[in-house]
């Protein structure tokens, strides 16, 4: 029997004939990471695809082409559009390139012994275990009737407001006033009862935190101890 289902699923994060809604086909798993000069416990988000930074790659060159034809022809109005679609695909080919090398195992939320830090924004939020006042799960329902899909966000309440960062905390506010992030939990590669439990039972168990730096939270989190 899957332990996984034995965890406690919170009424946000049920459809409304009772069951629970789940967020995707989760296939990752929870490692032990170092990142950002800290040792953690990774729960990882959904790799980048191979497709997503291909198409990114592609549009690049159809812009940056087409520019570099019109400085090195053009007249001067045609050069300083040149000089923008250039600029424009070079950036587009820059970010698939990113997408296709970046390192995705470090992309995720990581618990470490004195922060929460969530990596795949840049730059990396860092979230003081000190001042979570409570993990909290939450549902946005697409659409205005009661049978309308919903989507299941993880929500971070915190004394400090300002420690995500303005852009973050104006989409956590919309779900809570002491919100300070609110992540979509169909953007994380594990299960979303596991990423929930895992991170109230460290805010719960303070003590426990120490672990986070080593093999035993990983076993914690596999076989699912966390309540």
């Amino acid at each position: 029997m899957d332990r996984a289902r034995t965890l406690p699923c919170p009424q946000p994060w049920r459809t409304t004939d009772g069951s629970a809604n789940p967020a995707g086909s989760p296939s990752g798993a929870a490692a032990s990471v170092s990142t950002e000069g800290a040792d953690g416990l990774l729960l990882p988000t959904r790799p980048a695809t191979l497709a997503a930074g291909v198409v990114l790659i592609v549009v690049g060159l159809l812009f940056a082409v087409p520019g570099g034809l019109l400085i090195a022809f053009g007249a001067t109005l045609a050069v300083v559009a040149g000089v923008v679609l250039g600029l424009f695909g070079v950036l587009l080919f820059a970010a698939g390139v990113f997408a296709l090398t970046r390192k995705q195992r470090d992309s995720g939320i990581v618990l470490t012994p004195e922060h929460v830090l969530l990596t795949w924004v840049r730059p990396v939020v860092r979230v003081p275990w000190a001042t979570i006042t409570e993990v909290r799960p939450l549902s946005l329902r697409m659409g205005r009737s009661k049978t309308a899909l919903s989507q299941n966000y993880l929500g971070i309440a915190a004394r400090d407001h300002g420690v995500t960062g303005d852009r973050m905390r104006k989409v956590a506010v919309r779900f809570g006033p002491d919100l300070v992030a609110a992540v979509p939990m169909r953007t994380l590669d594990l299960d979303q009862l596991v990423v929930l439990h895992a991170l109230r039972y460290y805010h719960a168990n303070p003590h426990a935190r120490a672990e986070l730096t080593g093999a035993d939270a990983v076993r914690r989190v596999e076989t699912r101890d966390l309540t």
